[in-house]
């Protein structure tokens, strides 16, 4: 089974030991000691959860989880911070964290809030074959990577993912896709598939997920 990937945005090298060995064997994890080498791994691979202290050398975790939400909206972040006054606390939730946790902290208080913002965020996340569909943003990712879909793709590669092994006619595929009414060219779903398939390809996956049958419509093989 895949293990979830965790961020951590920490610059003390102390601190980063303490979430290597909490977290070795549960979580895959990926330690950052400033904001720019994190957001550029941000902007290329989504983890499942970011945790994030507030003074880092470069930015202030602040400005991170700003830039965090303009990116992704639904991210779940915990600042673990040695700034534990309840102003902080509070500026840290309005910037739009999802916990907010005091240094020192006890690793198995840092477990139990790393499971459950997980078990939140994964109530509206469908993880297959490398597939993470996120319900929440109407997305796409194939190991971390944005697939970029448009709307329909969206929708188009949802109900193929979501029965996964079976064939979906192209009737039902325009009537959830498109709707009822649907006046349009019937090669409208042929070219949209190829353009998922060629998203799919270019993250780093293979187009040959998705099978064509033929008179019929279209399959996902995991």
């Amino acid at each position: 089974m895949d293990l979830d990937l965790i961020y951590v945005v920490e610059d003390d090298e102390g601190i980063q030991e303490v979430y290597s060995g909490a977290f070795d064997g549960v979580y895959n994890v990926r330690l950052f000691g400033n904001g720019t080498d994190f957001l550029r791994a941000f902007e290329k691979s989504r983890p499942s959860l970011v945790i994030l202290d507030i003074m880092l050398p470069d930015m202030d975790g602040y400005t991170i989880l700003t830039k965090i939400r303009e990116i992704d909206e639904k991210m779940p972040v915990i600042i673990v911070s040695a700034k534990s006054d309840e102003i902080s606390f509070v500026k840290g939730l309005n910037k739009g964290a999802d916990d907010y946790m005091a240094k020192p902290f006890s690793v198995l208080e840092l477990m139990a809030r790393v499971k459950t913002n997980l078990r939140r965020a994964n109530l509206y996340v469908v993880n297959v074959k490398g597939f993470s569909v996120d319900n929440n943003t109407y997305k796409v990712f194939y190991n971390g990577t944005d697939l970029k879909l448009t709307l329909k793709e969206f929708k188009l590669l949802k109900i193929l993912i979501g029965k996964a092994g079976m064939t979906v006619e192209r009737e039902e595929l325009f009537r959830e896709v498109w709707g009822e009414n649907f006046m349009g060219e019937t090669r409208t779903l042929d070219m949209h598939v190829a353009s998922v398939r060629e998203k799919i390809k270019s993250a780093g996956g293979s187009d040959s997920c998705i099978i064509t049958v033929r008179g019929i419509g279209y399959r996902f093989e995991q």
